[in-house]
């Protein structure tokens, strides 16, 4: 039991130290999704979903702000709705960071997205989970009553 214990008092200085949210080279934040909702209806087809999004402040810290995303495409559909998989994108530029931390609504023709690395240019590059024919929504409050509120989630740090 004592050499667990000691064991235990050893390593935990090393897990505290480990980065909890390691970031790409070269990036200024993370969004990661883990998973979306699906749905479909007559000509609209789309998924939505909450993620984390993950940035350093000036002092160093880990931040992470809950950000809600809405993906999708006018098209020839049907009725239904079913779980889909995720998204992952690299915010690369400070407009888009400081957009996404002010709780700023960002559509996708309003930054520049790159599918792929690339791209030098970008302000985001999008890792998987959007096609390139589908527009989508950073920032998209769930109801509508919520931007009459202006009630936008600031960033917790670490």
């Amino acid at each position: 039991m004592r050499r667990l214990l000691l064991l235990l008092v050893l390593c935990a200085p090393m897990a505290s130290a480990q980065d909890p949210h390691p970031l790409p080279q070269g990036a200024l934040g993370l969004l990661q999704v883990a998973s979306l909702t699906r749905g479909e209806l007559i000509w609209m087809q789309g998924r939505v979903g909450e993620g984390i999004y993950t940035t350093v402040d000036k002092e160093g810290r880990h931040c992470s702000i809950r950000m809600p995303v809405a993906v999708g495409k006018v098209v020839r559909s049907g009725v239904g709705v079913e779980a889909s998989d995720g998204l992952t994108i690299i915010v690369m530029t400070a407009a888009l960071n400081d957009a996404l931390l002010k709780g700023e609504r960002v559509a996708h023709d309003a930054f520049r997205f790159a599918f792929g690395t690339g791209e030098s240019a970008a302000d985001g590059v999008i890792v998987n989970g959007i096609a390139a024919d589908e527009g989508f929504v950073l920032n998209a409050r769930r109801r509508w009553i919520s931007w009459l509120l202006d009630n936008k989630p600031g960033p917790g740090c670490q």
